[in-house]
């Protein structure tokens, strides 16, 4: 089963997108904040992540920056959804090409997750 954490402070979207996704199969774990999503990272393994920008403790760039730097994680693919389109450059200059701005459907975020994940499948 393709797992999923979603890094998202915003109880809410936190909830729609865990409901959303579980429905479509996906085994999700959520997380509300910068450094237990790095935390799970480390400790858990995950096939891709959907990140917020804007977090409470820090910025989601970080996780990138994170995960970019560690051999094992380099290879999840991460969508980054945001409310600031200003991360766009600096989420690319990291290697992140899915960007996508709030507000978006729950069907968008399928459609970005199944092309990401069809994508790391057929790259290897």
């Amino acid at each position: 089963m393709i797992r999923i954490l979603v890094i998202e402070d915003d109880d809410d979207l936190q909830f729609l997108y865990h409901t959303m996704l579980a429905r479509q199969g996906y085994d999700v774990v959520t997380t509300a904040n910068t450094s237990d999503g790095i935390l799970r990272l480390t400790s858990e393994e995950y096939d891709l992540v959907i990140l917020d920008m804007n977090m409470p403790d820090l910025p989601g760039i970080r996780v990138i920056e994170f995960a970019r730097e560690d051999v094992r994680l380099r290879r999840i693919p991460i969508v980054v959804v945001s409310a600031n389109d200003h991360w766009d450059t600096a989420v690319a200059a990291l290697g992140v090409p899915h960007f996508m701005v709030k507000p978006i459907t729950l069907r968008e975020l399928v459609e970005k997750i199944e092309m990401v994940l069809a994508d790391k499948e057929s790259t290897g």
